[in-house]
């Protein structure tokens, strides 16, 4: 499946009534799409996570694999492997594999960009979430005309939401007080951070 369909379509879908994912809309648990008529539109890969659809022979499948820095590559390595069996035995042709270097709350990914560009799969497969963005997640799967598949809905660790936190802190560091003088703030946040 691919597009997206009306919300009364959806909620036939998902066997709901429609008030109630009029609901999940404006609670934020369903994404949905803004037509500019006004007219509401749910994308079907969000609805395909949703029912459970069967695997597909033949889905063409792209694998995204992320780590924060260069100090984990076995953890990397071991990621794209645990994906690329996934795949194997849910029966998808693998089109791309992805490894990536970055902060989750990166935008600046230019392999990720170009992943995203080509758009030739039917599948995007992550081991978690945040491996694809620390946030937004919502945004990609109401956004992305290809179904996205989480293979592990579990949080991450902490060590990777530190680095993120770095990440952020820096940015704003350095916007406030230059390049230089931010990364000496940053470094001091996370001193302070790390004090019991």
């Amino acid at each position: 499946m691919h597009g997206r369909v009306k919300l009364s379509v959806a909620a036939k879908m998902l066997g709901i009534s429609f008030r109630q994912a009029q609901r999940m809309v404006y609670a934020g648990r369903m994404p949905c799409i803004l037509s500019d008529t006004g007219r509401r539109f749910v994308p079907l890969s969000w609805i395909e996570q949703q029912i459970g659809e069967p695997s597909r022979l033949g889905c063409r499948c792209a694998i995204y694999a992320r780590e924060s820095s260069t100090e984990n590559k076995s953890a990397l390595a071991s990621q794209t492997e645990g994906l690329r069996r996934y795949a194997q035995a849910k029966g998808w042709t693998i089109v791309q594999i992805v490894q990536e270097y970055g902060s989750g709350v990166n935008d600046q990914r230019k392999k990720l960009h170009k992943l995203l560009r080509l758009r030739d799969f039917d599948v995007l497969l992550v081991e978690h979430k945040d491996r694809l963005t620390r946030f937004g997640f919502a945004w990609f799967v109401a956004l992305c005309h290809f179904r996205i598949e989480v293979v592990n809905q579990a949080e991450n660790d902490t060590h990777d939401l530190m680095e993120d936190l770095v990440a952020i802190l820096t940015s704003f560091s350095a916007r406030l007080y230059g390049q230089r003088r931010g990364r000496k703030k940053t470094q001091a946040a996370i001193a302070a951070l790390e004090k019991p």
